[in-house]
């Protein structure tokens, strides 16, 4: 009698769409389950958290053994005198950073899909389009900072500049570390917890409404602030970064306006005191933040014109080959498998 023929190994789940898929939906893939999204946000949530104490801890060692800071200082510290430092500000930018590598892990444990999936529906960083990115948002963003930097000068307030001990630390800290930092934060917020919450949904826009709004109220929160004003700036900014990553199929020019920003905006750093830069209570902004929050509107408005002149790819079925290939397999052995009960019927059998 011969043996029934069997596939030599269990059929695999595809780990990448296999539907035309925009780049929030790339978690949505075969092998999804409802548990794998929602393990990636809770560890990336206490992730975060444990890399922003930890950044604490280290910044507070580095202020005492410089003699920043002494034993007196923290025993009559809490939560609303806490002073931003050199150490504070750069390990922050730094444990900011690690969320990169968090996400790239993240995505690779849970949903079996390298690092580049990540950045955008090609599997892979397009450079030359980041590049067109910073090319239309860098001047807009200089004559912003620039006009704000002028406006505040000529107020009667002045901008206080000068070269102090901590200038060429933060001055090259900020050119090294922003980047890095800015990028980190669309790794975790526009790229791990907005494809999480959108992977629970099938359809496209309500999977997107969902990731969005749920990767925008987190990323406000993580900035702390108590002030409405910053609150709405910060929910706003998150939001069009989505819209960005939606409508470009990657995280590129979503990186490429928060590096733009963040650097732009703290060139003044170096030369003034950075003590209250953490201070986000109420009070501290007014509706003038609102201007904020037209700056990256526009912003997504020159992206959407080169990504139309470029051409860029926004969604994309990278698994449907491998589907494809793995339906035949099954097709094939199922094939097999009725001939060789045909063979065991014998003559005349009506299979």
């Amino acid at each position: 009698m011969t043996e029934l023929p069997m596939p030599s190994t269990p059929m695999p789940k595809v780990e990448l769409p296999v539907q035309d898929s925009a780049h929030h939906q790339f978690w949505r893939t075969p092998l999804w389950s409802w548990w794998r999204p929602m393990v990636a946000v809770v560890l990336g949530l206490l992730a975060f958290f444990v890399l922003s104490m930890i950044a604490g801890m280290v910044a507070i060692g580095l202020d005492m053994a410089s003699g920043r800071t002494t034993v007196e200082d923290l025993q009559n510290m809490d939560a609303e005198s806490i002073k931003a430092t050199p150490a504070l500000f750069l390990v922050n930018n730094i444990s900011l950073a690690l969320l990169i590598p968090l996400a790239i892990l993240l995505s690779v444990w849970l949903f079996r899909q390298k690092g580049g999936w990540l950045v955008s529906v090609t599997g892979r960083i397009r450079w030359g389009w980041m590049g067109r990115c910073f090319a239309v948002l860098g001047p807009l963003w200089l004559v912003y900072v620039g006009l704000d930097t002028w406006l505040r000068a000529r107020s009667g307030e002045g901008l206080g500049l000068h070269v102090n001990s901590d200038t060429w630390l933060l001055l090259f800290g900020i050119l090294l570390t922003t980047p890095f930092q800015a990028a980190g934060e669309e790794y975790g917020f526009r790229a791990v917890l907005m494809r999480s919450a959108a992977s629970f949904f099938r359809h496209r826009w309500l999977g997107f409404a969902v990731g969005a709004i749920f990767s925008s109220v987190l990323f406000m929160f993580a900035h702390g602030a108590g002030d409405m004003w910053l609150n709405i700036f910060y929910f706003c900014f998150g939001l069009i970064a989505c819209g960005m990553t939606l409508r470009t199929g990657g995280i590129e020019a979503a990186i490429a306006m928060h590096v733009v920003n963040n650097v732009l905006s703290e060139l003044t750093m170096p030369f003034t005191d950075i003590s209250g830069i953490f201070n986000r209570e109420a009070g501290t902004a007014d509706a003038t933040v609102l201007v904020g929050v037209l700056v990256p509107l526009i912003g997504w408005a020159l992206v959407e014109w080169q990504a139309r002149k470029s051409d860029v790819v926004a969604s994309a079925a990278p698994g449907l080959a491998r589907q494809q290939e793995l339906d035949e397999q099954l097709a094939t052995w199922q094939q097999q498998m009725i001939t060789w009960q045909r063979a065991q019927a014998g003559p005349g059998s009506t299979l």
